[in-house]
Order: structure tokens, then C-alpha cells, then sequence
């Protein structure tokens, strides 16, 4: 039983990589770390076309600049 079976009626891409990080988190944590990013990646380009309040940053990744 996944922790996110609840994104996946509204998200299933992020419901997708979330739950292939967790079924990696104890069996391969490289690759887990990949898709909990893919996850995050998602979801901020998610809030960031669907709430008109929020500005894109100059730099749109997620490390530094």
C-alpha cells in the first residue's frame, strides 16, 4: 500500500514517480532520490501554471543558481 495512492486521481504523473520512489527507497535510494525529485520537479511546474499568484523565478531548477 502506497503513501500517495491519493494523487492519483488529479496527479498521475506525480503519483507515478512518488510511489516508484517509494517502492526504491530501501532497495535501490539512487534511484529513489531520482524519481522523488521527478515528483517534486512535477509538482512545482504544477503550482506554478495553476495558481496565477505565483511568479516564475529567474531560474526555473531546482539547485542553485
Amino acid at each position: 500500500m502506497s503513501h500517495f495512492l491519493f494523487l492519483r486521481p488529479e496527479w498521475p504523473d506525480i503519483h507515478d514517480a512518488a510511489g516508484r520512489a517509494e517502492s526504491a527507497a530501501r532497495p535501490d535510494p539512487r534511484t529513489a532520490c531520482f524519481y522523488a525529485r521527478r515528483a517534486l520537479e512535477l509538482l512545482v511546474h504544477w503550482a506554478y501554471k495553476h495558481d496565477p499568484a505565483l511568479r516564475l523565478p529567474y531560474h526555473d531548477t531546482l539547485g542553485p543558481c
